[in-house]
Parts: C-alpha cells; structure tokens; sequence
C-alpha cells in the first residue's frame, strides 16, 4: 500500500492549523471560567444534555475506533470489533441503567472519592494508581494515532507527530480543563462525524454499491464478515474452546465492563447537571456511537475487497490511505481533520482524567490540609506531567488498539468488582477490596503466562514463515486471561468480605457530603 507524500499537503497543513489554532483559543477562553477545582474537574456541574453528549460521545470516539477499528475489521470483520465500538457501547448503556443516577447523587468530584469513602484511604490511594496508569495508556493510543496521521500526509516522522500532538494536548487542557476539554469535544465530534461519513459513501462506491460490499465481504483471517459471535470451527479470532470463548468475553468485558469505573467516563457523569441528563446522556451517546462507530469497521471489511492483500503493520493505514486515494483535497483535509478531533477529544479527556485523579486526590494523600487554591494549581501542573509520561509510553510502544483496550483489561480484573459491589452489596468491605485489586490483577498476570504458549502457537507465520508473531501472542494472552482474573477478582471479593466482616466492617455508603446514601431509584429510565 503506498503512501508516500500526499501531493495536497498544504490542504492539511492548512485545515490543521486552523483546527489546533481554534483548539487553543477555546483552551484560553475556558480558563477563563475556572474558579476552583470543581469548575476545573467537573465544569461546575453544569453540563447540559447536548454537551455532555457530546462529551461523552466524542470521549469514547478515539484512534482506535476509528484506524485501530477499520485495521482489525479488515483482518478478522466484525468479530475484531467487539472490543470497540460494541463493547464501548454496551458500557454506555450499562452506566446509564446503573450507575449514573447513583454517581451523580454522590457528588463526587473523582471517582478516587468514592472509592476512599466506601473502602477507606488505601484503597482510594490504589484506585489513583491504577486509573492513572489506564488512563496514560489511553492517552499514549491517541498520540500515537496523531504522529500516523502526520507521518502519513504531511511527511513528519512518527516521533515529531506525536510531540507536536502532546504539546497541543497539554497546552489547552492545562488551560481550561473539563471546560475546554467538553466545548472541544463537541466541536470535534461534529467534525469527526463529518469526516467519517465523507468517505464511507466513495469506498462503498468504489466496490460497487451496497449489495455487492454484503455480497462480496470478506476478511484476511476468513471469518465471517458480520459474525457477532464464534463462528463454528473458526471460534472467535481463531481460537476454540475455552480459549475461545474468554476471548470472546474478554472482548465484550475489556471495554463494556472495564470501563465502568474509568474516571474519563465517570467524569461526564460528574458533570452533568442532574441525574436525568447523565442517564440520557448515556444513551444518546450508546446509540451514536453504534451508528457512527460501525462506519470504520465497514470501511475495513470494504478496503478487503479494494486490496485483500495488505501485510498486517499496513492495515492501521487503511483510513489515511483512502482518504488519499478517494477524496478530494479538501475532503480528504477535513477527513484528516476528523482524525485528529477523533484522538484528540479522547486524548484530552484520559490527560484531564489522570491529572484530576493524581492532582485532587493524590495531593489529599501528601498534604491533608490543602487548599482548594493548591489542589487546583496541583491538578494542573499534574496534566504535563501525565502527558509526558505517556508521550515516553507512546514512542516505545507505537501502537494504537491495543494500547487503548489493555488500559481498560487493567481496570476490568483490578477495580470493575469492587467498584460495583460498592454500590450493591452492603456486606463488601475494604480488606475484600484489596483481595479482589490485587487478586484480580496478579491472576491475570499468571493467565497470561499460562495462555502465552498456546497463542504464541497460534501466531506463528503471520509475518514471516515459521516465526511466531509475539506482538499478537502476547495480547491474545492478556485478553484471554483477563476474563478468569475477573472471576477470581469477583469471587475474592466475595470470599474475603464474608470472612472479615466481624473484624472489618464495612463502611457504607455517603455522598461527598457525608450523608448515608440509601441505593434507591438506581434505575437509568429515561
């Protein structure tokens, strides 16, 4: 697939620039909104239902929906999907019957809060850890993302992109933080979604019309092309089983249960102003993303049939290729600018999410009395800081699906169960917390170690004849072995609460104000 250097780069170049410029005026106007750290982290809980949809929406959107979703439908269809954009949308829908009218009633400013006032200071010390670390996995997929999309159009080495994006990340989220972070988002979304339906119309054209892409669909693995499910003999992604089918779990739970308690989604919830607008919002948000979301993995199931021949490292290329290839220069400029409002508006999101996480809570660790005046300078010298530790993660790593999904697995074997039983089982305590956290994730680690053999197995000549494909081995291992981590981190959870309750007894739940919340009128209805 050649890409070399797009003869319309002045096209981008211009766009691009009109489009970061606007990004840092609206980071210079937000700042001037800010107060303290609740307009910074929650935006003064003012969010009403189109912008925290837009939020939302434009949040969950990212790289790997869209280049890491079209890569992984041309090489296995629908099923290498799952992950994104069916199991984000699943957890949309899963927050709003759940947890958004509760989250909200709480009050919270982070989701470290709930966790220290339902299990105690070392579990909300741990939970910082751990969403921190998820979340700069996040932001390193969307830099990474970013320095593709230059490399590719405007012939800037992968490494310079990605600095470019960090620095343009940092400047107006350090600026404004959940404000300019939401009116970004919802200028971004309305790009990105023009951007997407630009081009799905010229590929379907190109392969001739709609019946003949259902007709003719295919995939480099030859699974089913629309297969929601394991498919026979062929499993799921390859694999039979028992294997098989945790994978298939493992892809619904990484993002669809593993991102329940994220602090980037959480924090919309946080900001919306009332329960209502956070349970529709949920919803609204599920259903575009389904709808918009589809669009890449139908875009890679079509670029089969345009070039069924394209190694493996080239099918994260396929967007900005046909964008090249298909588009005029002015809609290919807008399409790259929906790349980028794509990855940035999650990017943004994970960097304000960590910042908030670290700066708010961690700072409470350190120094109990501070101020609200040292929290909020804390959390926003925090934002550099998360930024440029991803930045060092992006450059080694230089992936964009997979970087995004483990960060999500991380917190689905770690803090999905405790985080959930925090709110509907009375009986969980802290000592059954700390068992499930570190349970849960250690387990994991011996999974993958188990499973690895078999996958490294199972990959052996998809690049090179006779030579197993680590990269690929070794996160099949991470997602197979993450559904069983997450039943041992359920069942310690259970197990340890039952045995310690007479010397560890639970703490129930308040609102950030102190106040006993009965969990009541949970339900998400619209």
């Amino acid at each position: 697939m050649e890409l070399g250097n797009y003869q319309y780069t002045s096209w981008v170049v211009a766009v691009l620039a009109v489009y970061m410029a606007g990004m840092l005026w609206v980071g210079w106007w937000s700042s001037k909104k800010i107060t303290d750290t609740t307009d910074y982290i929650v935006a003064g809980r003012r969010l009403n239902l189109f912008y925290a949809v837009g939020t939302l929406f434009a949040t969950w959107f990212c790289a790997g929906t869209l280049m890491g979703g079209a890569a992984n439908a041309y090489l296995f269809g629908n099923q290498g999907v799952i992950f994104d954009p069916w199991g984000a949308a699943l957890c949309l829908v899963l927050t709003g019957i759940f947890f958004a009218r509760l989250m909200r009633r709480g009050g919270y400013v982070t989701l470290v809060d709930f966790f220290e006032i339902r299990y105690g200071k070392t579990m909300g010390l741990l939970a910082t850890v751990v969403l921190a670390i998820a979340e700069m996995g996040w932001v390193g997929a969307q830099l990474v993302a970013f320095g593709t999309i230059l490399q590719i159009f405007m012939g800037v080495p992968l490494w310079a992109g990605i600095i470019i994006s960090c620095f343009v990340l940092i400047v107006y989220t350090y600026l404004g933080g959940m404000w300019s972070v939401t009116v970004t988002d919802v200028i971004q979304m309305i790009i990105l979604t023009i951007g997407v339906v630009i081009l799905l119309p010229a590929v379907i054209s190109h392969v001739g019309g709609w019946q003949e892409f259902l007709a003719t669909a295919g995939d480099w693995a030859e699974l089913p092309a629309f297969a929601m499910a394991p498919a026979g003999e062929a499993g799921y992604l390859g694999y039979t089983g028992v294997p098989g089918w945790f994978y298939y779990l493992g892809a619904w739970l990484a993002i669809g249960v593993g991102s329940i308690p994220a602090q980037d989604l959480m924090q919309r919830v946080l900001s919306s102003r009332d329960e209502k607008t956070a349970v529709r919002a949920s919803y609204i948000s599920a259903i575009l993303y389904v709808v918009i979301g589809i669009i890449p993995a139908i875009i890679g199931i079509a670029m089969f049939s345009i070039n069924p021949d394209l190694t493996v490292p080239d099918t994260e290329m396929i967007l900005p290729w046909l964008a090249m290839n298909f588009l005029s220069p002015l809609a290919a400029a807008i399409f790259v600018a929906g790349m980028v409002a794509a990855l940035m508006s999650s990017a943004d999101s994970a960097l304000l999410a960590g910042a908030s996480v670290i700066g708010y809570n961690g700072v409470q660790y350190l120094k109990p009395n501070a101020t609200e005046d040292q929290k909020l300078k804390i959390t926003r010298i925090t934002v550099p800081v998360i930024a440029v530790i991803s930045l060092l993660l992006a450059l080694y790593a230089e992936t964009i699906y997979r970087l995004m999904v483990i960060a999500w697995s991380i917190l689905l074997v770690g803090l999905a169960a405790p985080y959930i039983a925090g709110y509907f089982w009375k009986k969980a305590n802290r000592t059954g917390a700390l068992a499930a956290l570190f349970g849960g994730f250690l387990s994991w680690i011996g999974f993958i170690l188990y499973y690895l053999p078999a996958t490294s197995e199972a990959n052996i000549g998809v690049i090179q004849e006779g030579v197993v494909y680590f990269e690929w081995a070794i996160w099949d291992a991470v997602y197979i072995g993450s559904v069983p981590a997450f039943l041992i981190s359920i069942f310690l959870l259970v197990a340890v609460s039952l045995l310690t309750q007479k010397r560890d007894q639970p703490l129930p739940l308040k609102d950030m104000n102190g106040n006993i919340m009965a969990v009541k009128n949970w339900f998400g209805g619209i």
